[in-house]
């Protein structure tokens, strides 16, 4: 950077921070996210989309706070997102407020030659609807001449097509990109919480001289057994189920990033590591290619499989409970009136445990099915083969086969015994 303005902020303390960035827009790019911090204090973001190849990019947004603008640090952010990706076609979109449109006819782009509408459809065609990109051509040329500036024409209309003609003969060259989507079926997932925990409970669960289980029982008792993330959107970043640990964390850093008014004492970020879910009994819920979000307003039990957590000041230090056995938690209704009766039973308004709550019933996991079902066939057969010796006049044993009842039963059961330990999750 240079220039005054930008040594200002240098001197600030400026710091970028690339993530991922969930999204409501239900197609195959991943959401994308590059935050300027200032120090300390988010001073601007850029938000765009990349197809999962990562050649080619979309521009969402770009934001900069009031207070930290005409330092030049939204040229800082698209100069970061080109460097980023530097061999990537770059969509632009539209710029519909005078502020970006102003913005846009100062800034110098680093590589004009990956900006979409600056090349033949025939180079980037594969990738964007050529009929869409024109469509934001025209509208940029339109505002442009509204707010009376140059915004880059030249570049844009440097090879003199006809816009219409060419938008329809590279409509078909588009392809929409596939994925493979996140499903709480078949794969653990983790939801994270911002926690502000008094001092005491701070300095217990960041204390690595004492028990890991003890902390991770005393954060879980904090935010409550029923109470876990839930219903997330692109404004609470902590209501997502993740497929990994990492985005579950940076997505409590983001709501911390993002909140106006931060509580005096440190934060906690907290992820939960959920087993997958039944097939038979999932809730709704809408998937991303990393994540997912639970539509529906009912109560949602999962069993916790572990525990992870760490401090913004310490982020490489992450702490991480691995329970002996599954712990069984909720996501909780979106009202009271949405609860299961189960729910009800087990958790109070706040969605913590109640004293006289009911022991939970031991489930077998989906991926243990089969093997439960084999034990109890063998259980049920037991049953009725006792039931039928019942009922069977008494008769002494033939001499040649002395003990062969009493084996075939034991086999069986020692079978049965041995298997219900192995057979699948116990929940408490």
């Amino acid at each position: 950077m240079t220039g005054p303005a930008q040594a200002r902020l240098s001197a600030a303390g400026l710091s970028l921070w690339k993530t991922s960035y969930k999204y409501d827009l239900g197609n195959s790019w991943s959401g994308q996210r590059l935050i300027a911090m200032v120090g300390g204090t988010m001073a601007g973001h850029l938000d765009f989309f990349v197809h999962p190849d990562g050649q080619a990019l979309s521009v969402f947004l770009l934001e900069v706070s009031p207070a930290h603008r005409g330092q030049g640090l939204a040229s800082v952010l698209m100069d970061a997102l080109y460097a980023s990706y530097p061999t990537a076609w770059i969509d632009h979109g539209t710029r519909r407020e005078p502020d970006g449109i102003l913005w846009w006819d100062r800034y110098s782009e680093p590589a004009r030659e990956r900006n979409i509408h600056n090349c033949p459809p025939q180079e980037w065609a594969k990738y964007f609807d050529a009929r869409h990109v024109f469509a934001d051509k025209a509208d940029n040329a339109a505002r442009n001449r509204t707010t009376g500036v140059h915004g880059h024409r030249d570049a844009e209309y440097r090879y003199g097509e006809r816009t219409e003609v060419e938008a329809q003969q590279h409509a078909g060259y588009f392809r929409e990109a596939t994925t493979t989507y996140a499903d709480p079926t078949t794969q653990p997932l983790y939801g994270s919480v911002l926690l502000y925990l008094p001092p005491g409970l701070h300095r217990f669960v960041h204390d690595d001289t004492r028990d890991i289980a003890a902390r991770a029982e005393a954060l879980l008792q904090n935010v409550g057994h029923g109470n876990l993330p839930r219903a997330g959107t692109v404004e609470d970043f902590t209501g997502f189920w993740n497929t990994s640990l990492d985005a579950a964390l940076a997505d409590a850093a983001h709501a911390e990033a993002f909140q106006l008014d931060r509580p005096p004492q440190p934060s906690t970020h907290v992820a939960f590591r959920a087993l997958p879910l039944d097939g038979d009994e999932v809730p709704t819920y809408i998937a991303a290619g990393n994540h997912v979000h639970y539509t529906g307003s009912a109560d949602i039990p999962v069993q916790l499989s572990g525990l992870s957590w760490r401090t913004p000041a310490r982020p490489w230090n992450v702490h991480n409970a691995a329970f002996s056995s599954p712990v069984l938690a909720s996501l909780p209704p979106l009202g009271p009136l949405d609860a299961t009766p189960e729910y009800r039973a087990r958790y109070d308004l706040l969605g913590e445990l109640r004293s006289d709550a009911p022991e939970p019933v031991p489930q077998v996991g989906p991926a243990h099915a089969p093997h439960g079902e084999r034990i109890r066939a063998l259980a049920d057969k037991l049953i009725q083969d006792v039931a039928e010796r019942t009922a069977r006049p008494s008769a002494p044993p033939a001499a040649a086969e002395p003990s062969s009842t009493p084996q075939q039963a034991q086999q069986p059961l020692e079978y049965l015994r041995t298997s219900g330990r192995t057979s699948g999750p116990q929940v408490r």
